[in-house]
């Protein structure tokens, strides 16, 4: 367990070298890349300031709402229409239809149905991330073993024991990695969508940074996504081990457990 993250430590440490080398070498315009020693200044002087913070707390909030007004539509639905083939053949098609559309595309509908605020911030990370969990999670639904679903029936299971004590257990891994791929695509919609419909966050102060030429502000700003998202990242992968443990174990208690003989 202590290897890994000192592996990834390691090869952050090479590129975080190599970025302050090259500029100052003038192999690399300092201008359009300053050195990571004064990126890090200017992020250590913004959060002091308490400006990063601000936006931090703003981007994230936006995030967090738009990814769980996601999953919670896309989960349930990917689950249903996994096990309803007949119902996923009517909404297949318009499924194929928005899915392709990027969420900018989105934006200008988003400003003039929800206005400039957050509303239309939370509409672009919800339409971002829910088409990529649903699919997945359809598709995760139909890999079910039937067999398991069957033995549950032999051993006089309903419906809604099969599906709350064998399809729903089954699919948590690959649930929760739609959680992860969606907690990533959702920031990388909070950042299109914070450039254009709102005055506040992370995105927000990217894009007035670049205006300004202020390229360490931009930087600082990509780090703290890249920082802000590898955390929640780690967050899930950390949810996701404690409750496919427990998880494991109630449900072979509650479905096994009336049949074992005194």
């Amino acid at each position: 367990m202590t290897r890994r993250p000192f592996k990834g430590a390691i090869l952050l440490g090479l590129m975080a070298l190599l970025w302050e080398v090259l500029p100052r070498t003038g192999m690399i315009d300092p201008v359009l890349l300053p050195p990571f020693s004064e990126v890090a200044s200017r992020g250590v002087e913004l959060l002091g300031s308490g400006e990063l913070l601000r936006h931090i707390i703003a981007s994230l909030l936006r995030v967090l709402a738009g990814f769980f007004l996601a999953a919670g539509l896309a989960i349930p639905t990917g689950i249903a229409l996994g096990l309803s083939p007949p119902l996923e053949e009517y909404i297949d098609p318009l499924l194929q239809l928005l899915r392709p559309l990027s969420p900018p595309a989105w934006i200008p509908l988003a400003i003039l149905w929800l206005g400039i605020g957050n509303a239309p911030a939370v509409f672009i990370i919800f339409i971002g991330t829910v088409f990529a969990m649903l699919v997945g999670t359809i598709a995760a639904t139909k890999g079910i073993d039937k067999r398991l679903v069957k033995a549950g029936f032999t051993l006089g299971a309903t419906w809604q024991e099969a599906i709350l004590l064998i399809v729903i257990p089954s699919l948590l891994p690959e649930v929760f990695t739609q959680l992860r791929v969606g907690l990533g695509l959702a920031w990388m919609c909070v950042i299109a969508a914070e450039m254009v419909a709102v005055h506040g966050g992370l995105g927000y102060m990217m894009i007035e940074a670049r205006n300004l030429f202020r390229t360490e502000d931009v930087l600082v700003g990509m780090i703290t996504v890249g920082v802000l998202g590898l955390g929640l990242d780690l967050l899930l992968r950390s949810l996701e081990g404690r409750f496919l443990k427990w998880r494991r174990g109630r449900s072979a208690r509650e479905l096994f457990g009336d049949q074992r003989s005194p």
